[in-house]
């Protein structure tokens, strides 16, 4: 990237910046991760910045970073199109320059200092976007600015080193946009009351009797796995018949959004009358004429035993307000 487009592009985030409120700074896709600690990066494709927040008693910009993406423009659907995700996804590995090197070889040159690998294709861009490819990461670059990638987000090798102590893994979230929107507190808050409110109705629809109930919160365009809404919705039929005394208890609560679709991530400790399991829950949701509806989700066991000790601030909402 030359120094005058960089320069340019600096200049017009920072005038992006300045157009907006000083009470509208959060990226509207940042609803609900608010834990001491805390960390969310985001991506804004048009501006070229990679932005860290961090949350302690509120949410700060730490730092923004000068990135590049993908050579192609827009949202990556097939292996080798050059294009850089547009979606939520968390960071689940890392490599050293000498880790690369050793793997690589010669290659490793144009990852620079390292690399965080991402978790792209996830869940939603298999089952309902059928995507392919992997390997997208954030990384560092062979020397001076980065350069246009096959699809990874590259900084140049101090940010790289600098943007490190931000990141844990599989706790940090990246989401990458086009173009990031910033709103203001009271429209973050009444979309993250809302959904809130929408995350702790649907758990007490699936821990009663009433399944008719808990079926109204998914879409009936709603997939997950090999199965449709109609063959998905028979089996919980059958199994809520089955299954008795429900208990779904819900920690480490993550709700971002991306691409019009709210990931909600979070521990599930499930347990009832037979059954008795710890896992990683995900929540797919849209809006359907003004109602938010679950469109797919996907549970993996955690390895660990351990419950999580994060917990979210549920506040009652109206119903109405879902």
């Amino acid at each position: 990237m030359s120094f005058f487009k960089s320069f340019l592009l600096i200049f017009l985030f920072l005038f992006h910046l300045s157009s907006v409120k000083a009470d509208e700074l959060l990226p509207s896709s940042m609803i609900f991760f608010d834990y001491p600690g805390s960390t969310v990066l985001v991506v804004d494709k048009s501006y070229c910045r990679l932005m860290v927040y961090q949350f302690q008693d509120e949410w700060e910009l730490k730092q923004s970073f000068s990135c590049t993406t993908g050579k192609k423009t827009g949202d990556k659907l097939r292996e080798g199109d050059l294009k850089t995700p547009n979606g939520v996804y968390w960071l689940f590995k890392s490599w050293s320059g000498l880790e690369l090197a050793e793997y690589f070889g010669k290659a490793a040159n144009v990852y620079g200092v390292g690399s965080f690998e991402l978790t792209y294709p996830n869940y939603l861009d298999l089952v309902l976007y059928g995507k392919n490819g992997d390997g997208i990461w954030i990384h560092g670059t062979s020397e001076g600015e980065p350069v246009a990638t096959r699809g990874c987000i590259s900084v140049s090798n101090p940010d790289f080193l600098d943007l490190s102590q931000f990141v844990t893994l599989a706790s940090t979230p990246v989401i990458i946009k086009e173009e990031v929107r910033f709103v203001n507190a009271q429209e973050r808050n009444q979309k993250q009351q809302a959904l809130l409110a929408f995350v702790e109705l649907w758990k007490r629809a699936w821990e009663s009797d009433d399944v008719e109930h808990y079926l109204s919160f998914y879409s009936e365009k709603f997939r997950t796995g090999g199965s449709n809404y109609k063959s998905w919705a028979k089996r919980k039929r059958v199994l809520n018949k089955r299954i008795e005394q429900r208990k779904i208890h819900i920690s480490d609560l993550s709700i971002l959004e991306s691409k019009n679709v709210v990931h909600v991530r979070f521990v599930q400790d499930y347990s009832s009358s037979n059954i008795t399991d710890i896992g990683m829950k995900e929540l797919f949701i849209t809006q359907e004429n003004g109602q938010y509806k679950i469109i797919s989700e996907n549970w993996s066991r955690l390895k660990s035993p351990q419950p999580a000790t994060l917990q979210y601030a549920y506040q009652d909402s109206e119903e109405s307000a879902l």
